[in-house]
């Protein structure tokens, strides 16, 4: 860490300058902070990886700043990722699970950086033998090194929320209820590891399809849960081009995967109107996120939305105190009774619903 700061000009005995959060160089800042959280949990740090989460840590820092600054040019790049590369080389001998979330997590973090300074694409970012988020080989490789033990980004069903509109204290299930009935044919983007579905399932809400872009991972959770979760389904599917029929679904449900594709935002595009093709008339998409509503009804504008309706939420994590954004959106039918409907069942200033 000290060499890294001394090539960053920064003395070593100085505190870190504070990293500026923004949306350019990546939607990987929570993602990772997550993950570092996560190897915090998985396993007891030794000091050699708490050295190397440290250095994650500060490379990440660093990167923001010099994007920020426009000075995240190829020299730095190099500095940065020749700093992250060595960290990888003591890490790929790691056996213990935190090494090797370490291991994944530096990985993400250099095919960023190389994303953000040379404009590289994920194939690109591959031949380097870095991962971006929304390279379905990370999501592959991740699931068959790492263990299967539930990990959610956002939180799960019963995680507790301060909701701002009402300013109360409640689990993000009394939220998603309003949204859901018993019947409700429901489609699950990006399953990953989360026990969502599951406290779904046990909640009553038990016609559930999980997809996600790992098929190993979805024969896992499948050999696990199928037998006691006989109304649910694991498929694999890709959310920018899923196999499912059109308008087969009640409620599209996602939790952190479309922040996954931020930085390609054809694919993401593409998982947009995905949704809104499977969407039965009248249908909701439910985003669990923590992209604030206005960017992500930007986002959602060229699907045509007939309304949505946001609440905004903080929740505590590994890593401290972070947004949750709750946006439901509503696919148009094609009468307007049920538009009616939506909006008498939501009139309250702050369930804000917007046309799109």
């Amino acid at each position: 860490i000290d060499s890294l700061q001394t090539w960053r000009g920064i003395s070593p005995k100085a505190p870190n300058p504070t990293p500026r959060v923004f949306m350019a160089i990546c939607t990987v800042g929570p993602w990772l902070q997550l993950l570092m959280g996560a190897a915090v949990v998985v396993g007891r740090t030794t000091d050699a990886l708490h050295r190397i989460r440290s250095l994650l840590a500060d490379v990440e820092a660093n990167a923001k700043e010099l994007f920020e600054a426009g000075s995240l040019d190829a020299a730095a790049a190099r500095g940065l990722t020749d700093a992250l590369a060595g960290a990888e080389r003591k890490l790929a001998k790691e056996t213990s699970s935190e090494g090797q979330e370490l291991y994944f997590m530096s990985r993400i973090l250099r095919g960023t950086i190389y994303q953000q300074a040379f404009g590289f694409d994920d194939e690109e970012v591959a031949t380097r033998d870095a991962y971006t988020l929304s390279n379905a080989r990370f999501w592959e490789d991740y699931y068959n090194s790492t263990d299967l033990a539930a990990f959610d980004w956002y939180g799960s069903w019963d995680t507790e929320a301060a909701w701002l509109e009402d300013r109360t204290t409640a689990q993000l299930g009394a939220v998603l209820q309003r949204y859901l009935r018993p019947s409700a044919a429901i489609l699950v983007l990006g399953c990953g590891r989360s026990d969502l579905s599951e406290r779904m399932y046990r909640a009553g809400y038990q016609n559930i399809t999980n997809i996600d872009i790992s098929s190993s991972l979805l024969q896992r959770l499948e050999s696990r849960l199928g037998p006691s979760l006989p109304g649910m389904s694991w498929k694999w599917m890709n959310v920018s081009a899923m196999s499912a029929d059109s308008s087969s679904f009640d409620v599209v449900m996602e939790k952190g995967t479309y922040d996954s594709l931020q930085e390609n935002p054809g694919l993401l595009q593409a998982a947009f109107a995905e949704t809104f093709r499977v969407l039965r008339g009248g249908g909701l998409l439910i985003s669990i996120t923590d992209t604030p509503r206005d960017r992500r009804l930007e986002q959602l504008r060229p699907e045509r939305w007939q309304g949505c309706v946001s609440h905004s939420g903080k929740i505590d994590t590994m890593t401290g105190r972070k947004d949750l954004f709750v946006h439901v959106c509503r696919k148009p039918t094609s009468t307007g009774v049920l538009n009616w409907l939506w909006r008498r069942l939501f009139p309250s200033p702050w369930a804000v619903s917007r046309e799109l």
